[in-house]
């Protein structure tokens, strides 16, 4: 939801539709922008097939954050951070990358020390954006204490009995 009402439009609000597929066109000399600002909630979208493609990589960047913090958070604290993911640490990323308005972006006529960033895939933008917010997730949290026996060894997991309420 939350891609859908601010994110894309923070990616890439006031692109030009005809452009969002910025590697098959000639350099351009758009005005750069940190952030989108228009397309909120997809109004004056007609480029669903795009909004779909661009989601699904908003959606990869949070799963990887999620894999990492595997049973040392609450669904609250996913909830919140895969939020915050997705209208505006991802789409921020995404729009100064892929977008033409973007300062990293590989097709203005004049890209960043001359060749910019040519992004295969999706895959720089996606695992950066996932990569970094599970390095700094996993700082923040800490080892999962108690999850190994230390007198069997490091390998060996400790049985987690459940909650008996």
């Amino acid at each position: 939801m939350a891609f859908f009402a601010v994110g894309y439009a923070f990616a890439y609000g006031g692109t030009p539709q005809d452009t969002l597929d910025v590697y098959t066109h000639e350099p351009v000399d758009a005005p750069i922008t940190f952030i989108g600002s228009e397309n909120f909630f997809l109004i004056d979208v007609n480029n669903y097939g795009f909004w779909l493609y661009q989601y699904a990589f908003a959606a990869t960047s949070t799963t990887i954050v999620a894999g990492t913090l595997a049973e040392r958070c609450q669904m609250t604290a996913y909830l919140l951070y895969s939020t915050f993911l997705t209208s505006f640490v991802y789409p921020i990323i995404a729009h100064n990358i892929w977008s033409i308005n973007g300062f990293l972006t590989a097709v203005r006529v004049n890209p960043l020390f001359g060749v910019g960033m040519i992004d295969f895939a999706g895959s720089g933008v996606v695992h950066v954006t996932g990569g970094f917010t599970a390095l700094i997730a996993s700082k923040i949290l800490g080892p999962r204490k108690g999850r190994f026996d230390e007198e069997k060894g490091v390998g060996m997991a400790r049985r987690i009995e459940g909650n008996s309420r």
